[in-house]
């Protein structure tokens, strides 16, 4: 069902993660922290934010395998956007089973890992964006063309500057 379509954006994403990243000029592909900005990216400091985009799987609701399939060039098509924008830094869809997670807790003090859910619940994050840009509206702009592609709502949140 969604996992087909969740499969063509993961599979678009993981592909990018390296090679689309903003990162420091050097050829280290990872993130730093550079002149007291959260991220290092070379536009932190610069008056942009990062955004979520997401949504939890039960908003998905039910649908038919052909009209998932219909989504995929839509969400695709959105997250090429978004890269001709400069505004991706991440993007793909998430496992659909939450018993397919694991957890890792140290408030005991020890450090446990468990198989499943931290908490079991029937809201479950299902995918997510995150995006760089100048200001709220245009985070809700880009939100709102993710909603439109998937189909289903999405909630945005600002990352802590």
């Amino acid at each position: 069902m969604d996992s087909k379509f969740f499969g063509v954006l993961s599979s678009m994403c993981r592909c990018a993660v390296v090679s689309d990243w903003r990162v420091s000029n050097r050829a280290w592909p990872v993130r730093r922290e550079e002149n007291g900005s959260h991220w290092g990216c070379e536009a932190s400091g610069h008056g942009m934010s990062k955004y979520l985009i997401y949504f939890n799987q039960a908003w998905v609701g039910d649908h038919s395998e052909a009209w998932f399939a219909s989504r995929g060039p839509l969400a695709h098509a959105v997250v090429t956007d978004m890269k001709a924008a400069g505004v991706y830094v991440f993007a793909g869809g998430l496992e659909e089973d939450p018993q397919d997670a694991f957890s890792a807790d140290t408030t005991s003090g020890t450090l446990t890992f468990t198989d499943g859910p931290y908490l079991n619940n029937p809201q479950f994050l299902g995918g997510f964006a995150v995006i760089e840009v100048a200001d709220e509206p245009a985070a809700r702009q880009w939100a709102g063309k993710v909603a439109e592609a998937c189909g289903w709502p999405q909630e945005v949140r600002r990352f802590k500057p």
